[in-house]
């Protein structure tokens, strides 16, 4: 009897114990618990708040041309919409502008939840981004552009005109940073430029010769060979029919500015071109482009470009037109035509390609297929067909100003 009596106590003794170790077994849990919702807490903040340094320092490198106060602002603001923890309140990062890069940093504490009860209040919480500015890369930009009579229907020349403006001074204050060229060549059934007399075939007593001319012979036409004494690598034959004399000779280019102007980081005196050009004559889309292109070519006799291989420097060419090839060029068998004319426009194309020149071909208001399947092919993946209504063409300017502007303008890291 004593025994049994024995066993039950032990028995109440042994239960108690038990609940008493229990209790005490679930302290240190309960804080590993805690401790570990309160890493996961941190951790998840940190993340948010790298995410938001990083967009931070990447929104105050972007602009060019900005003060340090200005980016500071843009980086300050772009953190304070993005970074939505509430595991920290009056959470703020310091924007720093160091040399030519953007420095992002927040160091804050995070009250903790349960993990105060082993006498740990706050974590830390900080994190770092970095980012260069955008800097501008060099660029030559040239416009190749008809002013053939057609486009004074509907003002078409006008509103081409506003758009590239437009583009200009956009592209301008882009690349603020940069040595940005832009060079013009307006063309119909010529073009009027000045260069060395050696250059030219036509008789000039004075070392530059400034007129009217169409294509060199083939196939000097159809690339950028600088002129030698061969008389078919020259340039300034002008055949004798109607579409070069009387109203539509070389004294009319001068008279409506016509004028070629070579690649110059003057883009006040484009735009002044620009919004004094009037339309005259045919239309000789293959010889403006011959003529882009030796804008942007480093030889004679326009020597105005860098190199090809210069990898910080960018060649692009606008070329827009609204209507058909109309004057005849040199071809093979030294004869001319059309055909020869849109066979060299295709040979011109793939040669600006393989120099690496972006081109972007426009065909204003056409749907003409010998046209727009000849631009198409000119400029593969870059081609626009704008209406002459609304705001279209305004829209194709803008569309390859960003294109441009991506190219060129860039995080370098």
């Amino acid at each position: 009897m004593n025994m049994l009596k024995k066993a039950k106590t032990f028995g109440k003794s042994a239960a108690g114990s038990t609940s008493s170790l229990f209790a005490l077994a679930i302290v240190p849990v309960l804080l590993c618990v805690g401790a570990a919702t309160d890493f996961v807490r941190m951790l998840n903040a940190r993340t948010e708040l790298a995410a938001a340094l990083d967009g931070a320092a990447l929104a105050a490198a972007q602009g060019v041309g900005m003060d340090p106060a200005q980016r500071i602002v843009i980086g300050e603001a772009y953190f304070a919409a993005n970074f939505n923890s509430h595991v920290v309140e009056n959470a703020s990062a310091n924007i720093q502008v160091v040399g030519n890069s953007i420095r992002a940093s927040a160091n804050m504490e995070m009250p903790t939840s349960l993990m105060h009860l082993m006498g740990i209040s706050k974590m830390d919480l900080k994190a770092t981004a970095e980012a260069n500015l955008r800097s501008a890369g060099n660029a030559e930009l040239v416009l190749v552009l008809d002013y053939s009579g057609s486009m004074n229907a509907q003002a078409k020349y006008s509103r081409m005109a506003d758009a590239a403006t437009t583009m200009l001074t956009s592209l301008e204050s882009a690349a603020a940073a940069a040595d940005f060229k832009v060079g013009l060549v307006p063309f119909s059934a010529m073009v009027r430029t000045s260069m060395s007399s050696e250059y030219v075939n036509q008789a000039s007593a004075t070392p530059v010769w400034t007129g009217c001319t169409q294509d060199r012979a083939y196939p000097f036409n159809t690339g950028v060979t600088t002129p030698t004494e061969d008389e078919n690598s020259k340039w300034g034959y002008v055949d004798g029919n109607g579409e070069n004399n009387g109203n539509y000779g070389c004294n009319a280019y001068f008279n409506k500015n016509l004028t070629i102007q070579p690649l110059t980081s003057d883009f006040d005196s484009v735009r002044s071109q620009l919004a004094g050009m009037r339309p005259l004559g045919n239309t000789n889309i293959a010889l403006g482009a011959e003529f882009g292109w030796n804008l942007l070519d480093p030889a004679l006799p326009f020597d105005e470009a860098r190199a090809y291989a210069d990898a910080t420097n960018r060649k692009f060419l606008v070329l827009l037109t609204d209507g058909v090839q109309t004057s005849s060029e040199f071809g093979e068998s030294n004869g001319r035509s059309v055909p020869n004319a849109q066979s060299n426009l295709t040979a011109l194309c793939a040669g600006m390609r393989n120099a690496n020149i972006t081109v972007f071909a426009i065909a204003y208001d056409v749907t003409n297929p010998a046209v727009t399947t000849l631009l198409q092919n000119c400029a593969p993946g870059r081609y626009f067909e704008p209406a002459v209504g609304g705001n279209d063409i305004s829209a194709v300017f803008a569309e390859i100003t960003n294109q441009i502007t991506d190219d060129v303008v860039r995080l370098t890291k």
